[in-house]
């Protein structure tokens, strides 16, 4: 990795079901991009105990399965310091899927929000999966129990897109709300996912992904 200073890591921003067999191409591509080091996985979107623990389980059984150095650390939510420490020499940080919520507070709370991006400025490499897509953002959508979506801050390794993961090409409250938080939507359907890399976005994985504006869409084609 280099300084701070340094070219941006590339992120890859996944639209969920996650972990799973029709993602391995586009994982196994992912992990081959990285910089040297290891894949560390921060299942924050995770509620604590056993759902953090389930989740840490399954990343380290499939992303080790592709060939993969993988870390898990204990719950950050408790003490931050040894996940701090492992996203400091981590080539691949990965955000699993769960509760945007969750995550976005668990990685504010903990002080891992400015760890990744200073990470990502060092060079290392993203993946954020579902609501660790949404949270890469600078702004994320908020799912609720009813009604619409609301939105909030998200982490801001990524800015102008704001991500609708599970796209299934409709999907339209969560479009309208992205599109008054941003000049973009990224509709991001399941097994699938969109590298930024700088300001170019590359598709890949099962099927493309959408770029959403006021004035129209563009299917990015894999």
């Amino acid at each position: 990795m280099t300084d701070s200073a340094g070219v941006p890591g590339l992120i890859c921003l996944q639209g969920g079901n996650e972990l799973t067999p029709p993602c391995r191409e586009m994982d196994r591509d992912l992990l081959a991009r990285a910089p040297h080091g290891r894949a560390v996985v921060l299942p924050l979107a995770s509620r604590r105990g056993s759902d953090y623990s389930r989740t840490a389980d399954n990343a380290r059984r499939y992303l080790a399965a592709l060939g993969a150095d993988v870390a898990v650390p204990d719950d950050p939510r408790r003490d931050p310091t040894q996940a701090l420490a492992m996203i400091n020499e981590a080539g691949l940080i990965v955000l699993t899927g769960g509760s945007p919520r969750l995550l976005r507070d668990g990685l504010v709370e903990t002080g891992l929000d400015a760890a990744l991006r200073l990470a990502s400025r060092r060079g290392a490499a993203v993946m954020g999966a579902s609501a660790g897509a949404m949270v890469a953002c600078a702004v994320t959508l908020l799912p609720q129990w009813r009604g619409n979506p609301a939105s909030g801050p998200g982490i801001g390794l990524v800015e102008g897109y704001v991500v609708v993961p599970h796209f299934d090409g409709k999907r339209s409250a969560w479009v309208r709300e992205a599109l008054t938080n941003a000049p973009a939507a990224l509709g991001i359907p399941e097994c699938s996912g969109v590298i930024v890399n700088g300001a170019e976005l590359t598709a890949v994985g099962r099927a493309p992904s959408t770029l959403i504006t006021e004035t129209g869409r563009e299917e990015l084609p894999l």
